[in-house]
Formats: C-alpha cells, sequence, structure tokens
C-alpha cells in the first residue's frame, strides 16, 4: 500500500545528480530518515539438512535518507559489515562517479555476501516533475517485498523534492534495494538498484 512521503522539516540542500558518488568505504552519516529491516541469514533448517550457521548473528538492513542521498547499511549484530554510500560526498574524487546505466560489480567479505551490484539511471523529466515524482512513489512502494519494506521522504520548498526506498529482495543467499532521488530544480530522477549476493 502507497504512503505518503513523509515530510520533513530541513532544506532541500544537494546539488544535482552530477555531484552524486558511489562508496563503499565511508562511514554512516546522520540520517533524516531510516528504516532498518531484519533479513535471513540462513535457509530454514530440515530433518535432514543442519542449519548452516546456527549461531549466525542476526542480519539488519538499515536504508536511510540523507538528503537527496542514501545509504544502505548492513549490520551484524552490533558490526556495521557494509555501507553503501550513494551520496554527494563532496570533491573527494575517491568515491566513483556513477557509470549512468551501466551496472558496476564488486567483490568482497560483507557478513557472508561477497558481491556487490550497483546500477543507476538519470532520466531528464519533461512536463510536470510533481506528478512525475509521484509516480516514483508508486513504483517504489509496487516494488518493494511488503509495504513496510517501502518509505520516502518529502523536502520543503520544492515541489517534487522527494527520496525514496525500497527493499524489493531479502533472502538468505541475495539482498536487493532500490533508491529513487528527484532532483526538480535539474528536472532529473536517479534511479539506483543495488544487490549483494553470496558465493554459489
Amino acid at each position: 500500500m502507497l504512503t505518503l512521503p513523509r515530510p520533513l522539516d530541513v532544506p532541500f540542500t544537494d546539488t544535482s545528480a552530477e555531484a552524486l558518488r558511489l562508496s563503499l568505504d565511508h562511514g554512516r552519516i546522520a540520517p533524516l530518515a531510516s528504516r532498518s529491516i531484519t533479513v535471513p541469514t540462513v535457509a530454514a533448517p530440515t530433518d535432514t539438512e543442519p542449519t548452516l550457521a546456527e549461531a549466525a548473528p542476526e542480519l539488519t538492513l538499515t536504508l536511510t535518507v540523507i538528503g537527496s542521498s542514501h545509504q544502505a547499511i548492513l549490520s551484524a549484530g552490533s558490526t556495521d559489515a557494509f555501507i553503501e554510500s550513494f551520496a554527494c560526498l563532496g570533491k573527494d574524487m575517491s568515491p566513483l562517479r556513477p557509470r549512468w546505466d551501466h551496472e558496476d560489480v564488486r567483490h568482497g567479505r560483507w557478513a557472508g555476501y561477497t558481491e556487490h551490484r550497483f546500477t543507476a539511471t538519470r532520466t531528464k523529466v519533461h512536463g510536470d516533475f510533481p506528478t512525475t515524482a509521484a509516480e516514483v512513489l508508486a513504483t517504489g512502494a509496487d516494488r518493494a517485498v511488503t509495504s513496510d519494506d517501502h518509505f520516502s521522504v518529502a523536502f520543503p520548498g520544492q515541489p517534487g523534492a522527494l527520496t525514496a526506498l525500497s527493499l524489493t529482495c531479502a533472502q538468505p543467499e541475495r539482498i536487493a534495494w532500490q533508491s529513487w532521488h528527484c532532483y526538480p530544480q535539474h528536472q532529473e530522477i536517479v534511479h539506483s538498484t543495488s544487490e549483494l549476493r553470496r558465493s554459489t
């Protein structure tokens, strides 16, 4: 079910889609809003198969809004195992510029997950931006695993200044989420898709 975006009492300050950077090395940034979701760690045990990791810590994916940007944080117990930052991180060139419409794949070790996949697209809106942004909210809600796995925020002073995040898959072998960042001052909407996968 689609819920209205949560209004934030903070100004819309991000510059443009062109300023976005992708980093897997940046620390936590204080969020304006967040949603935490427990994700399964292993398949349910059966009479014939032992549990893959009986003592595995609980995994939590926290989706956070930081301006018209986001972080996705995977925590194992009380430890942050993975942080994806897709945000305006300043002039430091170490974070990657997104390669629009191209899938980037990185390998590592993040609470049992070994592969991160990321794709971002940038769309120029021709026409009524607030209406298009409202359609983005509906799309995000439709793609979420459940209604509780989608949330959005609206910034004051700029009609259509929205950020939305959705959990789209939560399985022991794969976690996926999507984001929509709306820039009314440039008539642009950025959509990102992210996945963490375990090696097979």
